[in-house]
């Protein structure tokens, strides 16, 4: 078990870590000593930036994400029993730790199934506050939220590329939130500068800082990029009288579900990051605490080419296409790689929705791919997976990736979508050359 503690002040911050703790400065931009880590200096001053007071309930839901971030972050999943699943012990100052201690058991289940892993937390007071209004006014840098219709991640990817262009065609004016972790500011600034409209788009990045070596899984990732979106409603609905303020989450229903290609996939290999079980579980948790923010996927039930259907016939989309960024592993190699399962379907979903593909992959011809053991496991996984749909128990299969809805309608479409996005990518794979 690895203990996270978590300090705002350096002042009171120990001189010393013992071996099995991790000592964290909360909203800090360097970690005071060596082996220590800081995170979330421009997150503090994001809460200046709006206008508005945020509550302190979001001030706190932000809090306890920069606190998972950075434990997903420095917490080794090789120190692990297993290798994989750590156990993590967070002891962290809230502002009002009552309404998050009331949900605590349903955060620490809703996270364990988002990182594979085991989580406590303790929640003390002595938090960080909202800043009080008259820091507020003083602020020179500002955001404006008055013209927002509503909050919509914004990754840089093509799923979210493409759920910005519907509802700009569609007249809305969403508020893009990012977080920009290192190389996807570029991206995504690049992408929104070139936007038929100018929007609002709230960047940030959590910079956790230390000498200690990261882990690179981070499968809890999506928890901070969904907070800093709950803080944007929060800000919002203060605006306009405290109605809750949509949020959408856009993913294709084929990634959003992720169901293991094969069954030695169901553990590492499986991200959950806006699975519909982890989306509605954090919508519970705002209706209890009081976050006025209402979740939505409204593409849960598409696959990734119709995505690419709905707007290829926008000239500007067709020339954005290829900057947009799906490789899980372009940030180490610096380029997409092409061969990756999010490469895989995002060149299907392409060559489906009949946009040119003028993305440069590391790996531009698969049949190369499968010719080097080293780099063709997603893609004979793919493969296999394609092949398993004649005559599989696709309930089942989808069901391995987490709970569905009890809804027996809502259901079957999420499981249809599976099937109707593994055929997608296997017409192209066959257009590639192979033989299914």
């Amino acid at each position: 078990m690895t203990l996270c503690r978590f300090f705002l002040d350096k002042k009171t911050f120990p001189a010393d870590c013992p071996p099995n703790e991790l000592h964290v400065l909360l909203y800090g931009g360097s970690a005071p000593i060596a082996g220590a880590v800081a995170i979330g200096n421009q997150v503090k001053d994001l809460f200046l930036r709006f206008g508005v007071q945020p509550s302190a309930t979001a001030v706190d839901f932000v809090s306890i994400a920069l606190a998972v971030t950075a434990a997903d972050t420095f917490v080794l999943r090789e120190d692990a029993a297993d290798s994989w699943s750590r156990d993590i012990e967070i002891c962290l100052p809230l502002r009002t730790p009552g309404p998050w201690n009331a949900v605590k058991p349903r955060l620490q289940r809703l996270l364990s199934f988002l990182s594979g892993d085991q989580w406590r937390f303790h929640f003390e007071g002595g938090g960080e506050a909202p800043p009080v209004p008259s820091v507020i006014r003083q602020h020179q840098s500002r955001i404006n939220l008055v013209a927002g219709d509503l909050v919509s991640l914004f990754s840089g990817g093509l799923d979210s590329t493409i759920a910005t262009f519907r509802l700009v065609e569609d007249s809305a004016r969403p508020i893009l939130v990012s977080h920009a972790y290192t190389g996807d500011k570029s991206v995504q600034n690049g992408i929104v500068g070139r936007l038929p409209k100018t929007l609002q788009h709230v960047s940030v990045n959590a910079w956790p800082n230390s000498e200690r070596t990261s882990e690179i899984s981070m499968r809890s990732r999506s928890f901070l990029f969904i907070a800093i979106a709950a803080l944007v409603c929060d800000v919002k609905s203060r605006l306009v009288g405290g109605r809750p303020i949509p949020l959408q989450v856009p993913e294709n229903g084929l990634i959003a579900l992720n169901a293991p290609l094969t069954p030695r996939r169901i553990g590492s290999h499986s991200t959950r990051t806006t699975h519909p079980f982890f989306l509605d579980g954090v919508q519970a948790i705002f209706g209890v605490v009081g976050i006025p923010a209402t979740i939505d996927n409204p593409y849960a039930t598409w696959t990734k080419g119709q995505m690419v259907r709905s707007v290829n016939g926008v000239q500007l989309f067709q020339a954005i296409a290829s900057e947009t960024v799906s490789c899980g592993k372009w940030k180490r190699e610096g380029q997409q790689c092409g061969r990756c399962v999010p490469c895989l379907i995002r060149r299907a979903s392409l060559y489906e929705g009949d946009v040119d593909d003028r993305t440069l992959y590391q790996s531009a011809s698969l049949l190369d791919v499968m010719t080097v053991e080293d780099t063709r496991d997603d893609l004979v996984a793919m493969l296999t997976a394609v092949k398993r749909l004649d005559g599989a128990n696709l309930d089942a299969w989808v069901a391995q990736s987490g709970p569905l809805p009890a809804d027996i309608d809502r259901r079957s479409a999420l499981v249809d979508v599976h099937r109707r996005g593994l055929m997608e990518v296997g017409r192209y794979l066959t257009d590639s050359g192979f033989k299914m």
